[in-house]
């Protein structure tokens, strides 16, 4: 048995390995490959695992580098691979091809990995690219993925069989990590070409479609494969640590020696991953994958020129309880369903991870038919609330996680639908929301208080044009929809108008100040002051700007009040109560250009109830909101000036492959379980050079 060795150095007496390293040439019939691949072992489900066996086998990687040229044992591998693939697929249970099956991709992924690391696609060349007589190769290739896609779909998840699944996934995952090391564009990837060129459209669907559902099905590992399984040990004979009884003494009894005795790493390098998003994936390592595998293969080609058929498939498939008729019949995929109540549940429980987010996003800004379905649930505050608790704990983010999250809102916020209903949707107390007890807030109370704390929140950096102008284009596309306007949720309303005229005022004063340096130092005419009054330009400048944004800002936040009270009036008698105690607050604005015209109408409106309260002595808050609630109904709508209605609706950029691969690779590199030394990963640096 393997427990003999005690550490990695045994490495170099393993006879199978040498072999298949050497300069031998072993053909794919040979009995080497029967007893090399009769092993069990325990695929890495943490990076530091992953890291420690590719630094274990590194020396093994170069001599493999060297000699492979000459004996094309690589090629032969992947033969052997399809071969027992082939023949799991027709007899799958629970026997010797399947751990061979998965012990011949293990080497195969590894090998993959190594060299795609050290020379991007180069050392993969004679397989992936026709050169000479090696037609056949590529061909070889071509089969390779095409017999792992149908693994993954013909093969039944079973105990025994999900080490196999995962690493069918690992392996994809190492071949498209081509686009993470790549010193050159991946369009001209021979990789890339065959998972998007080379493939029959059927199997592209059916692919898409099975990796959907493992992510749905967010199936367990099995608890004998568990990195965490405290029962795991080399005697143990129902541990995948057990080593077979044919290669006593292979690789892979030293490189898994006792590594289920410590608690699993979740990060290396620096990268940290959050405590919880490993806890709920910790042992979904199959739906984890699934994931992030259907991320990177619908992020690549989005252009029209180049199309995607993942892409294609993932936004357009359809639901199994239903059969819509109004499917695009030009576009060449065939459609699959899955039940989008249960891909919406696990949405529910895992938009707080940035994979989720980021496929929910995916959804509903191109998959029409999930989107209406998910707008029509009456339960959507069970989406709704973890996003809004991702927004509202920003700190504890990335900011991509924050902008898709918002934008996700944003998508949500274009429905009218969506716009009415989150207001008849009461919550409990929630303990997520401390900045202040609300009892009794609604849905939309609560996404609207969460939105403007986003803004008041990010004022310090009120350059970031990108986020307010999201932030604000939701509420605007809500407003006309408020209703029954929790008293916290109106104040937060008016507070921030408050906050943003402060703010004006203070910069309106810092360009007096800074256009009153500037004369005197241009009166001066001294050489010395010409630094002075470059950087006197420069201030001015900026602030200048900074009073666009805030007045930009201040004029949507008029108009979301403006819009509120213009098709809701009697529904918001707290808004309206809010701004008759703050009237003053506007004014140094009713004059202003920008404000005037908008205004107008907020001041007819406190004119009118005003007057009402005036009429009487009583004035106890009771009491006014009672005679607001009175005179609202008999408000004449027609005093008001009609504005366009506040619609607005996201756009994404021209080329959204510039933010959405590197962002997905850098999910990847962290939550996968996979290492790859942070030399070899271009797409990063590059994503630097270009910001």
């Amino acid at each position: 048995m393997g427990a003999q060795y005690s550490s990695l150095n045994d490495l170099k007496s393993n006879e199978y390995l040498s072999r298949f390293v050497s300069e031998e040439s072993i053909s794919s019939n040979d009995p080497f490959w029967n007893q090399f691949l009769s092993f069990r072992l325990q695929s890495p489900f943490t990076t530091s695992h992953s890291k420690l066996i590719d630094e274990s086998c590194s020396i093994y990687f170069q001599q493999f580098e060297l000699n492979n040229p000459k004996t094309n044992n690589f090629g032969t591998l992947i033969e052997v691979f399809i071969r027992l693939a082939t023949t799991l697929r027709d007899e799958c249970d629970d026997n010797i091809i399947t751990w061979q099956t998965y012990s011949a991709l293990f080497i195969l992924r590894s090998i993959t990995k190594y060299f795609i690391e050290i020379d991007s696609e180069r050392n993969l060349h004679p397989y992936f690219l026709p050169q000479d007589n090696s037609i056949e190769r590529i061909s070889l290739m071509i089969i390779f993925v095409d017999t792992l896609f149908r693994t993954t779909i013909i093969i039944p998840v079973k105990s025994y069989t999900y080490a196999l699944h995962l690493e069918v996934l690992n392996t994809l995952l190492s071949l498209l990590s081509i686009q993470m090391c790549a010193k050159e564009a991946v369009l001209i990837s021979a990789i890339y070409s065959i998972f998007m060129h080379r493939l029959d459209p059927i199997l592209i669907s059916e692919f898409t479609r099975t990796l959907l559902e493992h992510f749905i099905k967010q199936i367990e590992c099995p608890a004998f494969l568990r990195a965490d399984s405290t029962n795991a040990s080399m005697g143990d004979s129902g541990s995948l640590f057990k080593i077979g009884q044919s290669v006593a003494s292979s690789l892979w009894s030293v490189v898994t020696l006792g590594l289920s005795s410590s608690p699993a790493s979740t990060a290396t390098e620096g990268t940290t991953i959050s405590t919880e998003y490993t806890s709920d994936l910790q042992n979904r390592h199959l739906a984890n994958q699934s994931i992030h595998l259907l991320l990177i293969l619908s992020n690549h080609f989005t252009s029209d020129v180049h199309r995607n058929p993942y892409r294609l498939a993932l936004l357009h498939f359809t639901d199994t309880q239903d059969s819509p008729t109004n499917l695009p019949d030009s576009e060449p995929l065939p459609w699959f369903s899955v039940d989008y109540r249960c891909l919406y549940d696990v949405l529910c429980q895992t938009v707080h991870t940035d994979q989720s987010t980021l496929l929910l996003y995916m959804l509903l800004h191109r998959n029409q038919h999930f989107k209406a379905y998910v707008i029509s649930r009456n339960n959507i505050d069970q989406m709704v609330l973890p996003v809004l608790r991702v927004i509202y704990t920003a700190t504890e983010h990335n900011s991509h996680h924050i902008y898709m999250s918002l934008i996700i809102l944003l998508i949500l916020s274009e429905d009218d639908y969506f716009n009415k209903s989150i207001h008849d949707i009461k919550l409990k107390k929630l303990n997520w929301y401390t900045e202040r007890s609300v009892n009794e807030i609604s849905l939309g109370g609560l996404l609207i208080a969460v939105v403007l704390r986003t803004i008041q929140f990010n004022m310090a950096r009120m350059r970031d044009k990108y986020l307010h102008t999201n932030c604000l284009a939701a509420l605007a596309n809500m407003s006309s929809q408020f209703q029954n306007l929790h008293t916290y949720v109106t104040q937060r309303i008016i507070s921030l108008f408050n906050l943003l005229a402060r703010k004006h005022s203070k910069i309106l004063e810092l360009i007096q100040q800074q256009s009153k340096q500037e004369h005197t130092a241009s009166a001066t005419k001294l050489t010395n002051n010409i630094q002075t009054l470059a950087s006197n330009d420069e201030n001015l400048n900026e602030y200048i700007q900074d009073l666009a944004i805030i007045e930009d800002v201040m004029r949507m936040v008029l108009e979301i009040i403006n819009s509120c009270l213009t098709h809701s009036l009697r529904f918001n008698i707290n808004l309206i109560y809010g701004l008759l105690y703050n009237r003053d607050i506007f004014d140094n604005y009713r004059a202003h250009p920008n404000f005037q015209d908008i205004l107008q109408n907020i001041d007819t409106i406190i004119v009118f109830f005003a007057d009402k309260i005036d009429q009487s002595e009583q004035r106890s808050a009771e009491w006014v909101k009672e005679v607001l609630e009175t005179n609202a109904k008999q408000f004449p709508s027609d005093r008001l000036k009609k504005f366009p209605d506040l619609k607005f609706k996201y756009v994404e950029e021209e080329q959204p492959e510039d933010f959405f691969v590197p962002y997905v690779w850098t999910l990847v590199y962290k939550s996968c379980n996979l290492h790859w030394s942070s030399e070899s990963v271009l797409i990063f640096k590059q994503q630097s050079l270009n910001s």
